[in-house]
């Protein structure tokens, strides 16, 4: 928005020295300093200033509503911003939600298909969580799930995304658009290390409203699906990790499986 913003400035007031200075941008060559050779006139996002409107050539009484024009574009960038960012988040968690999840995933295959990576999706659920709403109530049950929201993001890397698609049901699209970070990083047994330590983190936690109850009481399971080899869609993907969350709860709760071979880790 910023670099169409100025260029269309540039066109309507028939100056090309136009240049933008966000607040906490630093001095460089292309950007120069205010002087009395340079004009400067702040841009403002209602009654914050977050940069100047700086040129060589333009009077301040020129330069001033272009700046107020130049802050009335960004606010409202920064409004749809704001309404893309609740569109796609949880908000009780904070967490991406279903509608991110099911835009997402497809692209994030589409590409490690294009760059021959893998992708991951967890999915999982907190294990008896209606009896904890029953017994200590939903306000209980609110903060279940948003400490594991943010237990979870203490567990991934940057670029993973973490979602709740259902009541207490979540997933994490475990992806690396630049590939492996650490050369010695395998894809899925990587991602199945960070699945069993936000399980571990889950049983450890102290969920202030369960008392004395939380320590190893609160457990989740879930199913680990890899593409390409556990599936090439994103259909299939979600499909085969349900699958695998349903055969691993037949062998007891708290459990992480993973395909092909359904390897378990579980709390022995």
């Amino acid at each position: 928005m910023l670099d169409a913003a100025l260029a269309l400035l540039r066109s309507r007031v028939g100056c090309d020295d136009l240049v933008y200075r966000a607040q906490d941008e630093e001095t460089s060559d292309t950007t120069p300093d205010p002087s009395p050779a340079h004009s400067a006139a702040p841009v403002r996002l209602g009654d914050e200033t977050v940069g100047q409107l700086l040129s060589s050539s333009l009077p301040p009484a020129t330069l001033a509503p272009a700046a107020v024009w130049l802050g009335a574009w960004l606010e409202l960038e920064h409004q749809q911003a704001t309404l893309r960012e609740a569109a796609y988040r949880d908000p009780l968690t904070g967490a991406w939600n279903r509608r991110h999840f099911d835009e997402f995933l497809p692209k994030a295959i589409e590409e490690a298909q294009a760059e021959r990576r893998s992708v991951t999706v967890l999915l999982f659920d907190i294990d008896d969580f209606k009896c904890f709403n029953d017994e200590y109530g939903h306000a209980a049950g609110d903060e279940i799930l948003i400490e594991c929201v943010r237990l979870l993001d203490t567990a991934v890397r940057p670029t993973d995304k973490v979602c709740r698609i259902g009541g207490d049901e979540f997933a994490v699209i475990f992806y690396e658009p630049e590939g492996p970070r650490e050369s010695s990083s395998h894809h899925p047994k990587s991602v199945f290390d960070i699945a069993e330590r936000f399980r571990a983190l889950v049983c450890e936690a102290r969920f202030r409203k369960l008392a004395d109850d939380a320590p190893g009481k609160l457990t989740i399971s879930g199913g680990l699906a890899t593409y390409p080899w556990d599936g090439r869609t994103a259909q299939e993907l979600v499909e085969r990790a349900d699958q695998l969350a349903l055969e691993g709860k037949k062998h007891g709760k708290n459990v992480i499986a993973i395909g092909p071979e359904c390897q378990q880790l579980d709390e022995s």
